[in-house]
């Protein structure tokens, strides 16, 4: 390729443009460093100091042309949370059962690969490849950069459907907590639509082990 009329600089230009962003795909490349990293930091200092909860939930999903409203119990202990629903009618239950679980944010390291894949003043995205989970390509996560808090997941799964959700939060008692989630579900045969309500929280309250045995 020939550049004409840029003169010593212009070709300076882009040798450095040319290795600047060598050492980009470089740096995108290498090990995660989550303690170094102010996003990822603020994440783990959410609600460090809230050891369990309770609250009402209330899901309202469209599958296909078919509503259904779902209503059950949300239980947080440490890194585990379930959600326990009542009368769920058959053509949920499939999904109910496959909920896409993405663990403490504590745990990610462990279990993704993770790389930062945009970052701007006011959001950080993160993706994360299971390092075992055969059934999740990838989920991405945008963290808002000031509160930590996540605002969206996308899971792209191995089957080819996506899933994504946003989130709001609300303060319940100094505490930064679910307000609401609003899911879509895209695939083949699969179109879904929720919108999920979070209420009614007990904060540290003693929950036992057994909740969370299948």
């Amino acid at each position: 390729m020939q550049v004409r009329g840029l003169g010593n600089f212009g070709r300076f230009a882009i040798v450095c443009g040319t290795i600047g962003l060598a050492l980009t795909q470089a740096a995108a490349a290498q090990t995660f460093r989550y303690k170094a990293d102010p996003v990822f930091r603020k994440m783990l200092a959410v609600n460090r100091d809230l050891t369990s909860y309770i609250a009402h939930v209330e899901v309202k999903t469209r599958i296909q042309i078919l509503g259904i409203t779902l209503r059950g119990t949300v239980y947080s202990k440490g890194d585990k949370t379930k959600i326990d629903f009542v009368n769920v009618p058959g053509p949920a239950k499939g999904m109910v059962a496959n909920q896409p679980q993405i663990g403490a944010v504590s745990s990610w390291p462990s279990i993704y690969e993770i790389t930062v894949t945009d970052r701007d003043p006011t959001r950080t995205t993160f993706h994360l490849v299971p390092r075992s989970d055969e059934s999740v390509e990838s989920v991405d996560v945008t963290v808002d950069n000031t509160t930590g808090l996540a605002q969206r997941y996308v899971w792209n799964n191995v089957n080819g459907s996506i899933v994504t959700s946003d989130e709001t939060y609300a303060p319940v008692d100094g505490h930064p907590l679910p307000n609401t989630v609003s899911t879509t579900m895209r695939g083949k045969g699969l179109h879904a639509d929720s919108e999920t309500t979070f209420s009614d929280y007990q904060l540290n309250v003693p929950i036992p082990d057994s909740i969370f045995e299948d």
